[in-house]
């Protein structure tokens, strides 16, 4: 999960610097083609991913120069490691179907705050093998409730 979250820090670190950029003042000149294809990428973007960017931008914004120093040497570290453990640690989850990823997903986005608190408080006092088999019953009984919804 930190590592995605990582992840998503580099991606906006990039679409940040590209959006934050002040375009140069010019007199009818057209734009820029980096302009427009970093125009493009945020047009084709939906709306909740669009404010899942905007949150990300304003949690740099409000690091440190230290904080954000430390995140560039996790990202160089990330990028070192050779492709079998890139994805090994973008899965994270000790080999979980996609599925299961995909529900856990969506359970956390569609909980309360307070719920979505108490769980990653129970994931932090679990052991690494717990922690799997918490959110692999958490995943299914919230991929059931749902099933039995539609």
């Amino acid at each position: 999960m930190k590592t995605l979250v990582c992840l998503g820090f580099t991606l906006v670190l990039v679409v940040g610097t590209v959006a934050g950029q002040t375009p140069p003042a010019r007199a009818a000149q057209a734009p820029a083609p980096g302009e427009l294809a970093a125009l493009e990428q945020f047009l084709n973007r939906s709306d909740a991913e669009l404010a899942q960017m905007e949150a990300v931008i304003a949690r740099i914004r409000a690091m440190t120069p230290e904080q954000r120093s430390a995140l560039r040497r996790e990202i160089a570290s990330y990028r070192q490691l050779p492709e079998p453990q890139r994805q090994e640690l973008r899965l994270g989850w000790g080999g979980v179907s996609a599925d299961l990823q995909t529900g856990w997903r969506e359970m956390m986005q569609s909980s309360t705050p307070e719920r979505r608190a108490e769980i990653q408080a129970m994931l932090q006092s679990l052991g690494p093998s717990e922690k799997t088999r918490y959110r692999q019953e958490l995943v299914e009984a919230y991929l059931k409730a749902r099933a039995e919804k539609k």
